[in-house]
């Protein structure tokens, strides 16, 4: 018995939401850094395993994705 909602058609895109622009993992935790107190040093990962699915885009939404929210220092900005 699925749960309530609708019922996804085969083939069908699956919803997606991202936020409002592209944000870096690297700016992202300078902001949160700074505002904690905390010195973020960057590091390569050019190394890491999915170096080359990042670098190419492949984190980043699918054209058909909604984008909506605040950026994030918008929310860190936001939160008490």
């Amino acid at each position: 018995q699925p749960g309530p909602g609708p019922v996804p058609v085969p083939g069908t895109p699956i919803p997606e939401i991202a936020g409002p622009r592209r944000e870096s993992m690297a700016e992202a935790a300078r902001l949160l850094g700074s505002r904690r107190g905390i010195k973020v040093v960057e590091v390569d990962g050019s190394g890491m395993p999915d170096a080359e699915t990042a670098a190419a885009g492949g984190f980043l939404p699918s054209p058909h994705a909604k984008l909506a929210g605040p950026t994030f220092e918008e929310w860190l900005n936001a939160q008490p």
